[in-house]
């Protein structure tokens, strides 16, 4: 039964902010907040569990939360692509049901007030192509559709930083301590991802000699580093061309 319901994990920055909260009486914006989030991540975490990824534990964090996720990077791109619109589904589905509700006067208009505002910024917010957001998965995903793996990695972590300047833009005028938690670890999450880009190729190589994946479409490149997600490759190796199985045998049975 324990692998059925979700591990949750609350980051110590979203402990700092909800002691904020409760120390200036803001109990009922803790809540829905809250709700929200964890809501919004029930739905990556379900579709996940459906589609059998290995799901480790759900991270709630000041400005959202991440469901984590320890499985293989040659996971097929368009299961990876459900779990990643699931949130914003699930999270559309609950203010849908929050204002059918609120029409019965289930709720007054200053909680309506609050539902709505927090429900229209987390979803924005998470919308946005910075890594660890559900902006980011999708447009990795997508990039993965036009460029080599290695390569969509390299453009997101630009486009990364290219969003966090324009956020920052937008917010500078209303910056507090909240901000600052959440920009610490936005930066933190893309100097990470940076850092293991060598690693994620790697196992991203590793998988694909181990469980020798099998890929319906299949693509001729000049480089191994040029490889794509959901293809087979047909590689150039001392001037000919030879399988991605033969390849990567002779690569790591060498290593």
């Amino acid at each position: 039964m324990r692998n059925i319901f979700p591990k949750f994990e609350f980051h110590y920055t979203y402990l700092i902010m909800a002691l904020g909260f409760v120390l200036v009486g803001y109990y009922k914006n803790l809540l829905i907040f809250t709700s929200i989030i964890v809501i919004h991540e029930l739905g990556h975490y379900i579709i996940a569990k459906i589609l059998k990824f290995n799901v480790v534990k759900i991270v709630i964090y000041p400005y959202g939360g991440l469901v984590k996720i320890e499985d293989s990077i040659n996971k097929n791109s368009n299961d990876e692509l459900l779990v990643a619109i699931s949130g914003v589904v699930f999270q559309s589905l609950y203010y849908l049901l929050f204002m059918f509700l609120a029409k019965y006067n289930f709720f007054n208009d200053y909680t309506i007030s609050l539902f709505k505002s927090y429900h229209f910024s987390i979803l924005f917010f998470n919308m946005l192509p910075i890594i660890n957001l559900d902006g980011f998965k999708i447009l990795n995903i997508i990039l993965n559709k036009f460029f080599s793996y290695r390569k969509s990695n390299i453009i997101s972590v630009y486009l990364s930083l290219f969003f966090l300047i324009i956020l920052l833009f937008f917010i500078k005028d209303n910056f507090n301590y909240t901000y600052i938690f959440i920009l610490s670890i936005i930066l933190k999450n893309i100097y990470v991802f940076y850092n293991e880009l060598e690693y994620l190729f790697n196992k991203f190589l590793l998988e694909r000699y181990l469980f020798g994946y099998s890929f319906d479409k299949t693509k001729i490149i000049n480089n191994y580093k040029d490889m794509y997600k959901d293809y087979q490759h047909i590689i150039k190796c001392n001037k000919k061309y030879i399988k991605e199985r033969d390849f990567l045998r002779k690569m790591f049975d060498r290593s």
